[in-house]
């Protein structure tokens, strides 16, 4: 399998200008460029540039794909647009998720790695998807910061003595994005589950913020006015929900809990979560061969007819449904102890459809399968 990679970044607040795209076109002569959209594919060779320089200069979030096991999302947030001091302490790893102030903007960047790559892995994951993470941490929902310190966690970029940061509420219900992140970036499903044991369940913003914004002084509330007239891009709602959200006491659970206890809780809850599975699985096998059971049954009923039934899907060349009845009655004889028959009969279908060469192949091929 050759060397696969994936570049993606857009533009999400401003379109880039005429001048901006001629100086990516110069990057590479390749690439998918638009106003909003930078796209490129490599199967040999890499991009002629660093990912976080395009960041810092055009774009508002970048993913990454490479076959060989690396994935990497990025994403640009003007800081006068995000809560930097409640973001800090879920960014304390090494490589796995880094927070950086570059000029008038914060960069979140955060990375996989897997020593075990799938070199047939196609799907590089969909920005479409996860760039709604950036909204969500414009709007003061730190759970997408909270799933980035486990990210480092499960990278081992952080002690096993390390206190956790604030736990957010509503980790046990993440949003879209936030799934999607947990599997792009392949976080320990576990991990994330311990974590969210100690989450409080996520409640309606929707009334208490009403209240606040109604009990708002009026220069409060004429500021927010004149911002919104001086920025009518503005996402106001977004805005006013991170400052409410900022104020909310208990917003997240007061209990902290260290790396190793995390760790522990996630092991007992990969035991369960495997011991569940297992049973669900045998269950469906159970079930599975049941129905096998019962349809071998039926056909016992009138053999003769589904041996007429098999020659005429082979005269007609229904070669793949031929062979799924042949399967069928080769199984039913050894339950019932005839294989011999089988073979017999078989056999001599084989002699009168000598020229249906292509149901034999299939035959053979499934036989082959089998055994």
């Amino acid at each position: 399998m050759s060397e696969y990679q994936c570049y993606e970044f857009v533009a999400l607040d401003r379109p880039l200008t005429a001048k901006q795209m001629g100086e990516l076109r110069a990057i590479s002569t390749r690439a998918e460029i638009s106003p909003t959209r930078f796209w490129n594919e490599y199967q040999w060779g890499d991009l002629k540039a660093d990912p976080a320089r395009l960041m810092a200069r055009y774009f508002d979030a970048h993913l990454y794909f490479a076959n060989w096991g690396t994935h990497r999302i990025m994403l640009r947030m003007p800081t006068a647009r995000v809560d930097l001091k409640a973001l800090e302490p879920y960014f304390v790893g090494r490589n796995a998720a880094r927070l950086t102030t570059v000029g008038e903007n914060v960069l979140l960047d955060l990375g996989s790695d897997t020593e075990e790559p799938e070199y047939d892995e196609q799907s590089p994951g969909s920005l479409a998807a996860l760039s709604p993470l950036r909204a969500e941490l414009m709007r003061g929902d730190l759970r997408p910061a909270y799933l980035a310190w486990l990210l480092a966690v499960a990278a081992d970029d952080v002690d096993d003595d390390a206190e956790e940061p604030p736990v957010p509420p509503g980790l046990g219900e993440l949003t879209a994005a936030q799934e999607a992140v947990v599997d792009f970036l392949r976080i320990d499903v576990d991990l994330v589950a311990a974590g969210a044991s100690g989450s409080a369940a996520a409640t309606e913003d929707g009334a208490p913020f009403r209240r606040w914004l109604a009990a708002l002084p009026v220069k409060d509330k004429d500021a927010w006015l004149r911002r919104a007239a001086d920025e009518p891009d503005l996402a106001l709602g977004g805005e006013l929900l991170r400052a409410f959200r900022a104020t909310t006491k208990g917003q997240c659970s007061g209990a902290r809990r260290t790396v190793g206890e995390l760790r522990a809780l996630a092991e007992t809850q990969r035991t369960e979560r495997e011991k569940a599975e297992a049973a669900r699985a045998k269950k469906a096998r159970a079930a599975a061969e049941a129905a096998r059971q019962r349809h071998l049954t039926k056909l016992a009923h009138d053999v003769d007819g589904a041996w007429a039934k098999l020659e005429k899907l082979v005269e007609g060349s229904s070669y793949d449904e031929a062979v799924k009845l042949a399967v069928d009655l080769r199984e039913l004889t050894t339950r019932d102890g005839a294989g011999a028959g089988f073979e017999k009969r078989f056999e001599a279908m084989r002699r009168r459809q000598v020229r249906r060469r292509g149901f034999f192949d299939r035959w053979k091929r499934a036989t082959k399968a089998d055994s």
